[in-house]
């Protein structure tokens, strides 16, 4: 089965093959719940013209108190909790036999925003080293994952990060990690995921689970530390048909940040990666997350890169990459077009069949990501 990549510490819970596969792919309303906290871009291309398909837009509120709401968020997680989060990863049983799903294509016009360059230094922290440090040579590891050797004062070590989150589906109380990363918008404030990252059974391991909470993103987290502090949700977002259906041909998940306590948006602090919809479902991209089952242990940013499969035999509207990620890498980007410092997010790890161990999907980007993007962005 598909794994989403967000799971327990040490464990892939979906590894095991205990995700379920959703093989519809309804078109996508976005569906909003206000959590914790945020931070904000500005989009350095714009999208051509053809507007998408509509698509509509509900939300959910849920922190009456922000600040205070932040405060406790931060609070909780301790590195304790962090360390001992498990990894919310979805994974599928094995393709059943036959099975056949829509080929992803372009559902409109091509489109992107580019990328953001930190614009500030973190305030009492880790400051910008832009004017001293420069990308190296991109890495060309292939389908295994190996640490990321970039500058971890640049991007995508800075714009990638650990989600952390809490759920009490079943009648028990588990904290849960996924990866991230940061967009940019007009807002500075955005984190991309996976939707199995803020709402839903995490692939039926957590029955009568909605809303995830105690939602929290670290940059740049590395054996522990939190060089650029936790972040905290003040919107939780996803698509309606994810909402509805847990579709993994919408399992997209967007975030609303929460500025730090000193009052910065978390895209000035560490900068934010592009997003594109509805290129091919061919690209060459690279995969970053922090898969946490073996061989991967979870406490560094790690990164495979490959070609994208123009191929959804099994589930529709998803696209495959041949990548070794395991439970922990849910929601990690995957950028097209990526230089060493920027790319554009395309995809994210999404899920992962047991039977095929050494490749990882996700939905395809297409007017479902461009309407959720629309509606985050300006947030």
């Amino acid at each position: 089965m598909l794994n989403p990549i967000e799971s327990p510490a040490g464990t892939l819970a979906r590894a095991s093959g205990k995700l379920r596969v959703r093989r519809t792919v309804a078109a996508a309303a976005v569906v909003a719940a206000a959590a914790v906290t945020g931070g904000i871009a500005t989009p350095a291309f714009a999208q051509p013209a053809g507007p998408p398909a509509p698509v509509p837009v509900s939300s959910h509120i849920v922190g009456p108190s922000r600040s205070a709401s932040a405060a406790r968020v931060v609070a909780y997680w301790t590195r304790a909790r962090m360390l001992s989060a498990r990894n919310a990863d979805v994974i599928t049983s094995k393709p059943r036999a036959g099975a056949s799903g829509t080929h992803p294509a372009p559902s409109g016009p091509a489109g992107r925003v580019g990328g953001a360059a930190p614009t500030v230094g973190l305030k009492g922290g880790v400051q910008g080293a832009r004017a001293t440090a420069h990308a190296g040579a991109v890495p060309m590891t292939g389908p295994f994952g190996s640490p990321w050797t970039g500058n971890s004062h640049l991007p995508p070590a800075t714009t990638s990060g650990k989600v952390f989150f809490t759920t009490t589906g079943n009648g028990v109380r588990e904290n849960w990690v996924c990866s991230g990363s940061t967009v940019n918008s007009n807002g500075k404030d955005v984190v991309f995921t996976a939707g199995h990252c803020v709402y839903g059974s995490l692939g039926g391991e957590v029955q009568g689970e909605k809303w995830h909470s105690n939602w929290a993103f670290v940059p740049d987290y590395n054996n522990g530390s939190d060089p650029y502090g936790v972040w905290t949700a003040r919107q939780l977002w996803t698509l309606t048909n994810y909402f509805n259906n847990q579709d993994e041909g919408d399992d997209i998940g967007a975030v609303v940040m929460n500025n730090n306590s000193a009052g910065q948006h978390i895209v000035n602090v560490v900068g934010g990666q592009g997003l594109a919809w509805n290129w091919p479902a061919s690209e060459y991209v690279y995969d970053f997350g922090y898969p946490a089952a073996a061989p991967f242990n979870g406490a560094v940013l790690d990164e495979c890169n490959g070609g994208e499969f123009n191929y959804s035999v099994y589930i529709s509207s998803t696209m495959e990459l041949t990548c070794n990620f395991t439970g922990g890498s849910s929601g990690g980007p995957w950028l097209m077009s990526f230089g060493g410092e920027f790319g554009y997010v395309n995809g994210v790890n999404d899920f992962g069949y047991s039977s095929l161990p050494d490749d990882i999907f996700s939905a395809y980007f297409g007017n479902n990501a461009d309407s959720l993007y629309n509606a985050v962005a300006g947030l």
